[in-house]
Order: C-alpha cells, then sequence, then structure tokens
C-alpha cells in the first residue's frame, strides 16, 4: 500500500513538473505565434542575401524582419541547420513557381505568405496576378513596411483568418472565377495544421476546377521526431508542428492531386552549392554511410509541385 502511494504520488509530481515545464517553455518561447515564425524565416532570407554568393537577392528581407526577427534567428537551436533548410527551400520553391508560370499560370495564390518577396525579386511575367493570403495583422505590418516598393507582377493582399474554414471556403470560391489556371503556394505552411485542417484544405483547393497547381514544403520519414526537430520545436511552442504524416505525398494524392515535380533537399542543395552542416550523430553517420546518409536526407525533407489529377 506505501509504496503503491508513494509511486502515485510520484506519478503526480511528475505530471505537475510536465505542466510547469511546459508552461514556462510557451511564455520564454522565441516564437509567440504563428506569424511570428514569418519574420525568422524572413532572418534567414536576409543572411543569404548578404553573402557574396547569394542564391537569391532579397533587399528587403532585412527590413521585414527587424530586430526580432534577427534575434529569433540568432537564437534558436541549431540555427546554422535551419539557416540551411529554408535557404533550400527559397531556391527550391522558386524553381517550383518558375516552372508552373511556364506551363501558363495566369494567377499565383499564396496562403499564409507571410513575408515573402517574390513578386519583388523573382523575374516574373507582368501580367501575373499575384495573391497574398494571410491574418490581418500580418497584411498590415507588410504593407507598411513595403510602402513605395514596386513588385514584378500584379500584386493584392487579402486578410482573412486562415483558420476559418468558411472564410477559406469562400475566398477560393471567388479567387475561382477570377483566374483560368491559378497555382497555389502553401510554403512553410502545413506543417502548423492538423491532419484534418490539411485534408480540409485539400479537398476545398481541389474542389475548384482553376487551381491547376500546388506547391508545398513537406517532411516525412524517421527524421521528422530527430533530437534536433525536437529541440526546435521546443521554441514553437505557441506556433506548434502538427502534420503528422508519414507519407504526405500519398495523403495529398487521395485528394485527387498528383506529382508534377518532386525536389529533395540534398539534391537541390548540390545545385545551389550548399552544403548541409555537420551535426552530431548525423556526421558520423553520412561519413560512414555516404550513400545511405543521402537517401534518407532526400527521403526526408522535400519540395513538391502538385498539379489536378
Amino acid at each position: 500500500m506505501f509504496l503503491r502511494i508513494c509511486y502515485s504520488h510520484m506519478v503526480h509530481v511528475a505530471q505537475s513538473l510536465n505542466e510547469i515545464s511546459n508552461t514556462f517553455i510557451m511564455e520564454h518561447s522565441l516564437i509567440g505565434n504563428v506569424s511570428d515564425t514569418a519574420l525568422w524565416i524572413a532572418a534567414y532570407r536576409a543572411q543569404e542575401a548578404e553573402r557574396q554568393d547569394a542564391v537569391f537577392k532579397d533587399k528587403l528581407a532585412r527590413r521585414l524582419a527587424g530586430e526580432r526577427g534577427n534575434k529569433m534567428a540568432a537564437d534558436m537551436p541549431h540555427s546554422k541547420a535551419m539557416a540551411f533548410a529554408m535557404v533550400v527551400r527559397t531556391a527550391a520553391i522558386d524553381r517550383l513557381v518558375a516552372m508552373a508560370v511556364s506551363k501558363g499560370v495566369d494567377t499565383v495564390i499564396n496562403l499564409g505568405a507571410g513575408l515573402d518577396t517574390r513578386p519583388y525579386r523573382m523575374d516574373l511575367p507582368r501580367h501575373l496576378k499575384w495573391i497574398e493570403v494571410d491574418f490581418p495583422a500580418m497584411i498590415d505590418y507588410k504593407n507598411k513596411q513595403l510602402t513605395g516598393e514596386r513588385p514584378a507582377c500584379e500584386l493584392e493582399r487579402i486578410a482573412i483568418d486562415l483558420s476559418s474554414d468558411s472564410q477559406c471556403e469562400m475566398l477560393f470560391c471567388e479567387l475561382g472565377d477570377e483566374t483560368e489556371k491559378a497555382l497555389v503556394i502553401s510554403e512553410g505552411m502545413i506543417g502548423y495544421l492538423t491532419n484534418d485542417q490539411a485534408a480540409n484544405l485539400s479537398k476545398h483547393l481541389h474542389a475548384i476546377p482553376t487551381f491547376k497547381f500546388w506547391i508545398q514544403d513537406y517532411t516525412q520519414g524517421g527524421m521528422r521526431s530527430s533530437r534536433h526537430t525536437r529541440e526546435i520545436g521546443k521554441q514553437l511552442a505557441n506556433a506548434p508542428w502538427q502534420f503528422n504524416c508519414a507519407d504526405p505525398l500519398a495523403f495529398f494524392a487521395e485528394h485527387g492531386w498528383k506529382v508534377s515535380r518532386n525536389l529533395h533537399i540534398l539534391d537541390e542543395a548540390d545545385r545551389i552549392g550548399r552544403s548541409m552542416p555537420m551535426m552530431f550523430p548525423w556526421s558520423i553517420f553520412r561519413a560512414l554511410f555516404p550513400r545511405k546518409a543521402r537517401e534518407l536526407g532526400n527521403k526526408t525533407y522535400g519540395y513538391v509541385l502538385f498539379e489536378r489529377g
């Protein structure tokens, strides 16, 4: 009886400590909400843009990131690895956007656009219509920061509550009537959705006949739960990664999307001349089994251009 009481007490104490720990993490994490991640990612783009051998030029990124975004990038665990991943992601999605535009896309709809600057820095057709969709506070911030800047194409920003299924569905119907061949982008967005939310988004997008293409980045396989990922995830307690699917390409294929082009992180890193930072124990595994390490890395992170099935 005494042992059972002691054990019960220990479980209760452990649960209490865990709750205190989670509360502390949420109150002291670098990221306050999902919109803050846009400042964080903009800081990585700014770092890249200021290199002499920059893969892309983004003269607006430093201004958009601000002091807070720069601090997030500097203080985030495994910052070099995150910078590498974000630079490769940016370059890969640039490439997929160019592919879709070459297929005759007349409208780009960037969901959860955050502080993306592609309409300003990419070589885009003047007649292309680019629509950025995000929360009202993010749209207001971006409008103020970019006052006077001229985009390469037609640019419109729409402020809605992206967590509202009904608002998104209504917007998709309206935009669908205004285009003949649209590309949807959800860069960095799917990971913050639950599986049900991601499925609903996928179905709503596919229900619009003029939405022909969809670009997103994805993670899959065992490295989704690596130590490094968990440590970064602690700083995202207020904007947690929720999407949990071992095979995201198959997940969205169920709703009618088929893969048009699939790019992998290490292949893209080679293409742009960037090397993945060597982190323990990955560095040892990579040295001992280079071919297997490359296969594993490429299967874990990628960037996909879907088209309607």
